[in-house]
Formats: structure tokens, sequence, C-alpha cells
């Protein structure tokens, strides 16, 4: 009889066994951070790896979108909760800031700034020293070189939409280097572009011309997992809700377009640096080139809203690989 006993237990668990391997694999639920910083005003988009309703604990310091972007609203801590359909929960704790995300000191050099540690860098506006560390990183350097003719590249303010500003204190890398500032004119409107690779009407190239041509062109087959690059941009601003439209690629000179995608950025009203970075892929419209003979206005900044005197310092601005 025990042996009778001890088979059918043994036979009982083998069914249970079985009817448990038959049983599906639940997902648990994650998100891309379970703690975030962000500044006031500024934004950070949340992920999760299934269809979830978002839910901010207070909406008065982090605001949540239906889509999971998180906005910072005023300074202090909420919590972001995400819920699945099968009432699964995730969480990500929000700090809001006054000012932008600040880099650790470059203490004797600029190894501890993660903007800089990627595998490779189209450069559009950075300082000396940070274009020296990246060394060969950078794939091309298409900063203005200051020589309006042909092979030039230079920033340029359209109708003297912007004057010249004063910069205070040190750059986005606490060195005391350079950057653009500039400040809103009363033109009702206020608008500067990086302008590369100019050739005249017979396609007679002036020095660097056909090397900037060439990187430009470059710029389709280096640049094709969207995923892994990022625009990087640095700015100071002091004046509540300025904001500016960053465009790569914003057209060719015949007026043309090249392919372009556009991303409004508005840092917090702290005169402290804001340190920025957006995937590719979250950038709409975006497309590179083809470009022609004649070059293109790589980038393009406008103030959007339009706001008389108000200074923007621009400390960097650059795409990078991860």
């Amino acid at each position: 009889m025990k042996k009778f006993l001890i088979c059918a237990m043994a036979a009982l668990a083998l069914v249970a066994c079985k009817d448990k391997e038959k049983e599906p694999e639940t997902t648990k639920l994650t998100l891309n951070e379970s703690e975030i910083s962000v500044a006031v005003a500024a934004t950070f988009q949340l992920t999760a790896n299934m269809e979830v309703t978002w839910a901010s604990s207070d909406d008065a310091i982090a605001g949540v979108s239906s889509t999971g972007l998180v906005q910072g609203i005023a300074q202090g801590e909420a919590t972001v909760t995400a819920t699945s359909e099968d009432g699964q929960k995730a969480t990500c704790k929000v700090t809001v800031t006054a000012g932008g995300v600040t880099p650790p000191p470059a203490e004797g050099g600029y190894a501890d700034f993660k903007q800089l540690q990627g595998s490779a860098y189209y450069v559009f506006f950075l300082q000396e020293g940070a274009t020296k560390y990246l060394g060969d990183k950078v794939l091309y350097n298409f900063g203005p070189n200051d020589n309006q003719g042909q092979g030039s590249r230079w920033l340029y303010v359209w109708e003297n939409t912007f004057t010249g500003g004063t910069g205070v204190g040190t750059d986005p890398f606490d060195q005391a280097e350079g950057w653009t500032a500039l400040v809103q004119g009363s033109l009702g409107w206020a608008g500067m572009g990086l302008c590369v690779a100019i050739n005249d009407d017979n396609n007679t190239s002036g020095e660097g011309a056909a090397e900037d041509l060439a990187a430009l062109d470059a710029i389709r087959n280096n640049i094709t997992d969207y995923d892994a690059w990022y625009l990087a941009v640095a700015l100071k601003n002091a004046t509540p809700g300025a904001g500016y439209e960053f465009k790569l690629i914003g057209s060719n000179v015949d007026g043309t377009e090249s392919g372009s995608g556009a991303i409004t950025i508005a840092p917090a009203a702290t005169g402290e640096w804001v340190y920025k970075e957006y995937k590719l892929s979250d950038i709409a419209g975006l497309e590179f080139g083809p470009f022609n003979k004649n070059g293109s206005n790589i980038l393009t900044i406008v103030a959007s809203p339009y706001m008389k005197g108000t200074q923007i310092d621009l400390g960097y601005a650059f795409l990078y690989k991860k």
C-alpha cells in the first residue's frame, strides 16, 4: 500500500510540474531609468518595455505626459509611476533642480564629462581644449573658420537679428575659454546659421571647400544608426520662457532643402550652463543629405519664441556616437 501511495504522489507531482511548465512566463515591467534629475522647464523621456499608463505623485513638481515625457515644473522631488495593463507598477524618482544637470569639475582635463566620452564626433561649436582632448575621435570639425569667402565656414546672423553679447564666468567645462554670446535684436525675430562649403557658380572650390563638402556627404554614410547618435548642446539663459530652435542641415545655399530636423530647447532661466542631448531618432524629420556643390547651412538656430534683448550663450553643439 505504501508503495502505491508513493507512486500515486509521484504521478501527481509530475502532472503538477507539467501544468506549471505550461503556464506562460510573465514579463516584468521595467523602465529605462529608476532615478532622474531634470531642470525646471526641461524634459526627460521615460520609456517602458510594455504598454503602460503614467502618473506623477506631485504634478506641481514634475508632470508626466501619456507617453512618459517628464517635465520639471518646480524644484523638489516627485515619483513617476508606470502601471501596466496587468497591474504591474514601476517607479522613477524625479528630482527637479533650478538649473541643468552640471557635470563634475574638470579636474586635470575633460575625462569627467560624459558627453566627451563617445566614440565619434562631428563638431559644430566646441572650445579648443575639449576639441584637442577628443583628438582623432573628431571625424570632422565644421566649426567657423572666420573666412567669409570660398571654402569658408562661418556663423552668420540674418539681417542683424542678433548682436554681440558678453560672456560671464567660465565655459561649460569650467575652463577660462570663450563661447558664443548673442543678444536678440529688434526686428521681430532672431536667427543665425553655420554655413558650410561655399563654392562659386562655376563650381571652382575655394580653399577647404572640397573637404567640407566631402565631409558633409560622408555624414550620410557614417550616421546611419540614429539610435546611436546624439545632438549635444550646452546653453546658458537668464530669461524665463526663452527658447531656441536648433535645426540640423537647414537648407542648401540655393534655397532647396536637403533633409532637415529641428528641436526646440528651452533652458532653465538660471544663468547657469544647461547640458542637453537628444537622440537623433527622436528628432522628427531628420535626414542627412544629399548636398550640392553650393554647400549647406549645416546648423541653424532661431529664437523660439522671439524675446527682444534676450541673450543666448552657446557653449557647444556637436553630434556624437556613444
